[in-house]
Parts: structure tokens; sequence; C-alpha cells
């Protein structure tokens, strides 16, 4: 399963690592081009209830294999037909539906085969194999670009869909399908809304996936912000490699905080995380765009205080659901997620048309304020979560 979501991601960074060239080809303004990005997680928002809830009633393997399918269709309709800000934004919700038909049906593949015992352990891999296929979804979409054109990563996308579908199917052959949870059904979540302790969790998400995902949608435009202001010369794959380097410094991060997260106390350990990633992103910042190394290193500092606390929001999610209700819980996490996760690279874009965009130390510090404001929520919302 971490294979398939692996493949599954690998087109999850598509639109920001050609972000540059879009703008560019089109005439984005910096607000449209945080609707294009953001429009992942909106077509995520919209749909991932219905899909993630009927992991209650049907087996979450169809409902991944289906999100692969519509992945397939979506990249493929956006190498070929994406022409300009609406149709662009429309096709690239659609993968956005694809993913909310995979990422947390996978996580309940999981949940359903996995002795109980491991689940906290294994749900930390689990979405640290999110970051891995982001960052090689960086580098592949960057390679693929520069060698082919800004229309190629959405074609290995496609192809990574089709590789997931084969991984997941391939690796449940021969298992059981689990009986039905009892779930209620897809729309029906009076018994998550009554449980305040997965509230405060599915809050503090939203607050994770507003920042986490802002910084990667703008992450190759604000580096190449900063190469243009103080390096000479094509930036080559240099803007590639280091996004890569960057998202991907962030997995050991998520997989290690949870580890800490069951020594020392989840709430504490989320609580100083959230609080540290709002200091670290004020101060790149402050002080982050005066040299293109030191804004590099910055912002793989800040990915990954930003990483740091994700397994361990899930893990403790999961383990405040009730089991009746596991799917219309994740499936409201993932929605309050995502669409922090929407909106999070729109407000980015306001901030930077508002500050004097990406070539005003203005704009630069109002976009990482902007972003750092996610982990301000999350620390918000665990004060009130009892310390365990």
């Amino acid at each position: 399963m971490i294979a398939a979501n692996m493949f599954a991601m690998v087109g999850s960074s598509a639109v920001a690592a050609t972000l540059p060239s879009l703008i560019a080809q089109w005439t984005l303004s910096p607000v449209q081009a945080g609707w294009l990005s953001g429009g992942y997680f909106l077509g995520y928002a919209a749909t991932v209830l219905v899909l993630v809830s009927l992991t209650d009633r049907i087996d979450a393997r169809i409902v991944f294999a289906f999100g692969c399918a519509i992945g397939v269709a979506a990249n493929v309709g956006f190498a070929l037909f994406a022409g300009g800000f609406v149709s662009a934004t429309l096709l690239w919700s659609l993968a956005g539906v694809s993913t909310a038909g995979v990422y947390m049906p996978g996580l309940r593949v999981i949940i359903d085969r996995v002795d109980p015992a491991m689940r906290l352990r294994a749900v930390p891999y689990y979405t640290a194999s999110f970051g891995v296929g982001v960052s090689v979804s960086f580098f592949v979409a960057g390679l693929a670009a520069q060698t082919s054109g800004w229309r190629a990563p959405f074609v290995v996308a496609a192809a990574g869909c089709v590789v997931a579908m084969a991984c997941v199917l391939l690796a449940t052959l021969g298992t059981r399908k689990p009986a039905p949870s009892g779930g209620s059904g897809a729309f029906d979540l009076r018994g998550v809304l009554s449980n305040t302790v997965a509230l405060r969790y599915i809050l503090a998400y939203g607050g994770h996936c507003w920042e986490l995902f802002a910084l990667r949608a703008w992450l190759v435009a604000l580096l190449l912000a900063v190469w243009t202001k103080t390096m000479s010369g094509s930036p080559g794959t240099t803007l590639t490699v280091w996004s890569s380097i960057i998202t991907l410094a962030g997995v050991p991060a998520s997989i290690g905080g949870a580890e800490l997260a069951l020594r020392f106390g989840r709430r504490r350990l989320i609580l100083t995380i959230a609080l540290a990633t709002v200091a670290i992103g004020l101060a790149l910042g402050a002080f982050g765009n005066g040299a293109f190394l030191v804004a590099a290193l910055g912002f793989m500092i800040y990915n990954v205080a930003a990483l740091a606390d994700s397994g361990a929001l899930t893990a403790g999610l999961v383990e405040a659901s009730a089991p009746e209700a596991q799917g219309s819980t994740l499936a409201l996490h993932s929605l309050v997620g995502f669409a922090g996760g929407a909106l999070g690279p729109v407000a980015v874009g306001t901030a930077l048309s508002i500050a004097g965009g990406l070539t005003s130390g203005y704009g630069w510090f109002a976009a990482l304020a902007v972003m750092a404001a996610g982990s301000g929520v999350a620390a918000f919302a665990v004060r009130g979560v009892a310390k365990a």
C-alpha cells in the first residue's frame, strides 16, 4: 500500500513544478496561480466525504482503484486539453478528486487489514509515503518538463496512477474482504461531530494542510524569485533538485515525530512543533530572501518542522475515532484538511498580490506569514486535547 500511494502521488506536484512556466504561458496573476494550485484540493474536498465514507460500506481497495482511474483521466486530460486558467483549474480539480479516492481509502485498506496493535505505528509510515511521493513528483515533473515541455509531467502522472492501481490490487490479492463496519451512510457525520477530541485533531489538520500545501504549491515559484534576484543565468535543474530535497527531508520528520509522540505525549509534541514552525516561518519570511542557498536551506528546515507533527495528527485522529465511524471520521478529517490545503495557496497568492508580488520583500514576508498561520491554528486546536 505504501508503494501504491507513492505511485499515485507521482503527479501531485506537476502543477507546482511547472507553475512558473504556466504563469508565463497563460499570463496568470498571483491570485489565478493560487486558484490553479488550490483547485486540486478543492476537487479533493468536494468529494472526499462521499469517497472515504464509502469505505464504511464497501472494500476500500475498490474506492482506491476508482480514484486511480479518475487520476488517469484527469492527467491525460490536462496534458491534451489544458489551454488556460479555466480549463487547467477544472482539470486539476479532477486530479484532486482522484487523490480523494486514493489517499484516505488507502489508509483504510491498512486499517482494515493490519492488527490493531500495529495500526498506530503503521499509520505514520503510510502518511509519510505521501511526502515521498510528493518529493519524487517534484523531481520527475521538473525533469519531464525540462526535457519534453510542460505537458509531459501530466502524462507521467497518468502512468503513475495505472501502476498504483496494479500495486493495490496485487498487494491485497487473496486477502479477505473486511465486513462492513456498521457505518450508517456516506453523509451521516453525527458520530464524528459529537467526538470533541477527534474534532480538535481535525481542525489542527486543517491548519497543518493550509501551511504544508501552500508551501508545496509556491515552493518552485518562490525559489525562482530568489534565484532571479540573487543569481545570474538560468537555474537549469537546480530548482527541481532543491524542491525534491526539501520535500523529501520532511519524510523522516513525520515518522520520527509520530514515534516521539508515543513516548512523550502527542499533545505536547504537536503543540511544541506547531509553535516552533510558526517561529521558523516568520524568520524565513524576514531573512530568507537575501541569498538563494539561505532560502533553500530555510525552506528545508521549515518543511521539516511543518511535517514533524503530520503522522502524530493522523495517528491521534485514528485513536480518537469510534470503530463504527472510522470511514466518516477519516472523511471529515480529509475534508477539513484539504479544504485548508485548497485555501492556503489562494491566500498566499492574494497576499503576494496585495504586498507587491514575488519580487517584493514585503510580498515574500506576507507569503510566509500567511503560510505559518496554519501552524498557529494547529497549536490552538490541540491546546484543548487532554494530555496523552
